[in-house]
Parts: C-alpha cells; sequence; structure tokens
C-alpha cells in the first residue's frame, strides 16, 4: 500500500538511516578536501626563474625541454613519460635518449616545435634563444623560463616543472630531497681557500659571480677568484691570476689530462701542492638534482686542501 503520510513511512525511514551514513561522509570529505588546484580543475599558475607568472589551465600533457638539466629536472617529478621531444645532448636518465630531439645548440627549428604540439615548453632563459622564446610566446605556447643562479633554485624548479605537469607531490619530494642532501654538505674552512674555477683552457676563462658553480665554491668554504668580474665568463690574464695565487682549481672534464697545461707553472700554490681536481661535467655544469654530487666532489676537495 502507498503510504501517504506526511511523516517519513516506515520503509522510507530504513532507506534514510541505510544512506545516512553514506551522505555524512560524503559531506565530511568535502569539507575537509584541500584546495588542490590539480584536483579541482583550476588553472595552475607558477613564477620562473625570470620573474615570469606561468599559467596552465591543467597539467601540461606535451613537454618539450629545451636544455639538459631540463630533461633531467622533468624526469626527477615523474613527468619523463610527458615529454615529447628534447635538444640534442639530454642523455640522463638513460631513458631520454630515446626522445626525439627538436633541435641542438646550434639551432631549434620553431617548426619542429610546432609539430610536436606541446602545451609547455621548458627553455633555459640564458642558453635558449631570446628570439625562438619570443616566437612560441606569439604563438600562445606556454613557455617556463629555468636559470638557477642559486643552489636552492634548483629545488624550486622542482616543484614549479612538478606543479606544471601535474606532479606536485612528487616535485615536493625531490625538492626537499635536494634540500636536506645540500643541508649535509655545507662546510665552512678556516682559513678559506682561494679557489680559481677553470672554464677554457685557450683563452684562460672561468666564471663569475653570476653563475651558480661560483655558489658551489662558496657553499663548500672556499673563495671564488674573480666573482666579482663584469661579465659571466670573463677572459682571466696570466698575471691576474698569478697575482691572485689560487689554491686550489677546478675544471670539468672526462679525465685529467686538462692538468698537465698547469704541470710547469709552480708559482701558484695550487700547482706547487697538487690541489688539482677533475669535477664530473654533466654534474657540475646542469643545475638538476645530480649536481649534488658536484657539490660533494668540490666539498671534499676543499677539505683536502685546509690544514
Amino acid at each position: 500500500m502507498r503510504c501517504l503520510s506526511p511523516l517519513p513511512c516506515r520503509s522510507s525511514l530504513a532507506r534514510f538511516w541505510r544512506l545516512a551514513p553514506l551522505a555524512l561522509a560524503l559531506t565530511v570529505v568535502g569539507w575537509l578536501a584541500p584546495a588542490d588546484a590539480e584536483a579541482s580543475g583550476a588553472a595552475i599558475s607558477v613564477e620562473d626563474d625570470s620573474g615570469q607568472r606561468v599559467t596552465l589551465a591543467q597539467p601540461a600533457e606535451r613537454i618539450i625541454a629545451l636544455a639538459p638539466h631540463l630533461v633531467e629536472l622533468s624526469y626527477a617529478v615523474g613527468a619523463g613519460g610527458q615529454l615529447v621531444g628534447a635538444i640534442d645532448g639530454s642523455d640522463y636518465p638513460p631513458a631520454a635518449r630515446q626522445l626525439d630531439r627538436v633541435g641542438s645548440y646550434r639551432g631549434i627549428p620553431l617548426e619542429l616545435i610546432v609539430a610536436k604540439q606541446p602545451d609547455l615548453v621548458l627553455v633555459w632563459g640564458s642558453g635558449t634563444p631570446a628570439s625562438l622564446i619570443e616566437q612560441l610566446e606569439l604563438l600562445d605556447i606556454p613557455v617556463y623560463r629555468s636559470e638557477p643562479r642559486k643552489l636552492e633554485q634548483i629545488a624550486g624548479d622542482l616543484r614549479d616543472i612538478g606543479r606544471l605537469t601535474g606532479h606536485s607531490d612528487a616535485g615536493e619530494q625531490a625538492a626537499s630531497d635536494f634540500e636536506q642532501a645540500l643541508e649535509g654538505t655545507s662546510q665552512q674552512l678556516s682559513p678559506a681557500p682561494r679557489v680559481f674555477y677553470q672554464l677554457g683552457q685557450s683563452p684562460l676563462t672561468t666564471l663569475a659571480g653570476g653563475q651558480i658553480v661560483t655558489q658551489v665554491i662558496r657553499h663548500c668554504g672556499g673563495v671564488p677568484l674573480f666573482d666579482d668580474a663584469p661579465v659571466l665568463v670573463p677572459q682571466i690574464g696570466w698575471e691576474s691570476l698569478v697575482e691572485a695565487q689560487p689554491e686550489v682549481i677546478l675544471a670539468a672534464g672526462n679525465d685529467d689530462r686538462w692538468q698537465a697545461f698547469w704541470t710547469s707553472h709552480d708559482e701558484l700554490p695550487a700547482v706547487r701542492d697538487g690541489a688539482l681536481y677533475t669535477l664530473d661535467p654533466d654534474a657540475i655544469s646542469r643545475p638538476a638534482p645530480r649536481m649534488i654530487q658536484a657539490v660533494r666532489q668540490v666539498c671534499r676537495a676543499l677539505a683536502d686542501t685546509t690544514p
């Protein structure tokens, strides 16, 4: 018989009490759920290393990385599978060697990038041609500029790329791991050794204070020579180097052959004391998680020279 009472009938009441716990649980979940932009479909917005705001309507699914360190950062946050193109030289992790190439340091054709239909292009602020970045932005292709000049900015890039690609948790974890590793390597030495980083040999060049390598030297307790130069890659005269009296000389290389250049120059304390150290070229030159390996190398080298 149909129930005509204005109050709930027995069958309706039974149904109500069966469903009430589920309804209450769903309500509580709604109250407690975090306002996660990725989960709610809200726009994702970060500020890149150049101070530009990068906003996506949803996490990027097709990514192009125009520097090897950006490929490494992408894999580190779990976004390697979303890479549809990379620049030549992107060889880490090993899976990156299978990525389609969209150019090299000799040139990056715009049409190769556009053909991949990316919804995010990761560029190297000072290494990717400015004209190419401008063309990408004119085509409304989102661009994230990576230019870490300080060690802590590597962690920032990990967090940003994690968010932009839908891997916030993995990005946060990778960033935290890097920061903890940095904290564990920081050292102060007394007296602080004077350190010359050899970038090129003929002519003799180094990196100035705007480059992350000088930050590594300071992090490890050394004094980077010529870090106050007005250009990022200054050419160093021999007289200036002798006057600076470097106590440690560092260079990146696959072997120690570069050290032969210095053997006859024992007017330099570093040569006289045998304080010439070879660094892993990829670890020291790519601002990505593997840079912690170079930090450890530099810190050990500088600690070895301190009485």
